[in-house]
Order: structure tokens, then C-alpha cells, then sequence
């Protein structure tokens, strides 16, 4: 990688911000935070918009869905993107998927065969290697991205987990990483809007949950049940012994040896 664009073999923000990304117009790049996404919702309270993505070496305070931990060690791709979609507000929920599809797609890009675990998960061979979480702030939608890039599975802190290095046998050029997520996202979430049909095929096509047994914890209990199918707004169909069980939000596991 050309030193010039790195620093520490992470890129610099002149060389995200030239890759020309209507969604990375204004870039920062630190070297530890303790949460791309919190340094995110205070450049919004400041007057931030959209186009404005926050990048970090390293995250001392990582978190995923529900507020877990997310180990972020130097080597991993944590970025948080300032968006204002040109979606209603109750539209707004697509953007996981969307931002799954894209991930999963960038990924496979680059010759990883990543697959999406419903509701935002994406997966090798059964095992995480990148969470998306989407959360409101104002008018705007902070879209965080949390990517084990050139790191090895220990490091993660979750025998769950793998990385790109290990998938690949190398690590990546992060800054063409960070490219092909960015014109993947600009695409997908482009579509979310008047297509949203066509990011739900491609959802089903890279998905791994759908036809399992699995059991959903939520806000408020526990459902079990066949993942059948998504609905037209992506929400989780279950079939249930007492009939088909619309699920909006959620954690998956396995069920009877299932593989997820």
C-alpha cells in the first residue's frame, strides 16, 4: 500500500475522503476512540450531516446491538457513517438490510463468500466477521460498521469470530476495503427507497437464516420457530406451532444442531 495514503497502514483522511463517496465527503480518522458511533452522534449535535464518516484505529469502547461489547483491536475496518436518507420515517428500518446487502456484497469482492445472518450479521463459514448497527440521532441515521479485517480470530476476543486475514490468507488493502463498502452502500441504499423488493431478493439469495429452526430473543420474550421468509419490509417470518410470527428485532440462535 503506498505509504502516502497511511499511516500505520491505516488510511489517512485526505486519501478516504479523494475516494470521492458522496457518503465520506467529511471524513475524521483517529487513532483510538472509544466509539466511532458516539463520536458520530456528537458531530451531528454539532450541525453534522450526511456525508460525514468517522474512522478509528482502534475503539476502547466498541459496542454492538443491545450495547454488547465489540472488541476493536488496531488491524479491524470501525467506521460510523452520518446518513440522511431520502426515506420516510417509517421507512427507516430498511437500512439494515440494505447495509447488510451491501457489506456482504463488498466482501464477496473481494473473494469472501460472506453471508447475512438476520437481521445484520455477516458471516464466513458459519462464523462473524462484521456486525452493522443502525440508530437514530435527530433527523439523521448513524450507520456503524464494525469489520475484522487484518487481525487474526483470537484477537476478537470471540471463539465465534473470524477475520478477513483468515479467510484469505492475507491481509487487505483497507482503503479499497473501505471503497467497495462505500459504492456498495451508496448503491443498496439508493435502492431502499422505490426498489426495496429487489435489496430483499438479494438478501434471501446471501442469507443463512432462512429454512432453520431458530430461537429469537427480543424486547419482551422469546419466540421459536422455522425461519420462513422475510416480509415486505424485511421483518423476520416465523413459523410458530401457533402460526406465523412477524419478528421486527432481535438475536438469532440456533436451534436442534442447526448451522447459523
Amino acid at each position: 500500500m503506498d505509504e502516502a495514503r497511511t499511516r500505520g497502514g491505516f488510511p489517512e483522511r485526505a486519501s478516504i475522503e479523494a475516494l470521492g463517496s458522496p457518503l465520506a465527503r467529511r471524513v475524521e480518522v483517529h487513532g483510538e476512540l472509544p466509539s466511532t458511533q458516539e463520536r458520530a452522534r456528537e458531530l451531528v449535535r454539532a450541525g453534522a450531516g450526511h456525508g460525514t464518516a468517522v474512522l478509528a484505529r482502534v475503539q476502547s469502547g466498541g459496542r454492538g446491538r443491545r450495547g454488547r461489547q465489540w472488541v476493536s483491536p488496531p488491524g479491524g475496518l470501525w467506521m460510523s457513517l452520518v446518513l440522511r436518507p431520502e426515506l420516510s420515517l417509517g421507512k427507516l428500518h430498511r437500512i439494515t438490510p440494505a447495509a447488510a446487502v451491501a457489506g456482504a456484497k463488498a466482501l464477496w469482492e473481494l473473494g469472501v463468500e460472506a453471508r447475512i445472518k438476520w437481521p445484520n450479521d455477516l458471516l464466513v463459514g458459519g462464523r462473524k466477521v462484521c456486525g452493522i448497527l443502525a440508530e437514530g440521532e435527530g433527523t439523521c441515521v448513524l450507520l456503524g460498521i464494525g469489520l475484522n479485517a487484518n487481525l487474526d480470530p483470537e484477537e476478537t476476543g470471540s471463539p465465534a469470530a473470524t477475520t478477513l486475514r483468515r479467510e484469505l490468507g492475507r491481509d487487505v488493502d483497507l482503503l479499497r476495503l473501505i471503497g467497495l463498502l462505500l459504492g456498495r452502500l451508496e448503491t443498496e441504499l439508493g435502492r431502499a427507497g422505490e426498489d426495496f423488493g429487489a435489496v430483499l431478493d438479494d438478501w434471501r439469495a446471501l442469507d443463512c437464516t432462512l429454512g432453520r429452526r431458530v430461537r429469537v430473543r427480543r424486547f419482551g420474550g422469546v419466540v421459536e420457530g422455522v425461519a420462513a421468509d422475510l416480509n415486505s419490509e424485511g421483518a423476520l417470518l416465523l413459523e410458530t406451532p401457533s402460526g406465523t410470527v412477524e419478528v421486527f428485532e432481535g438475536e438469532v440462535e440456533k436451534l436442534r444442531g442447526d448451522f447459523l
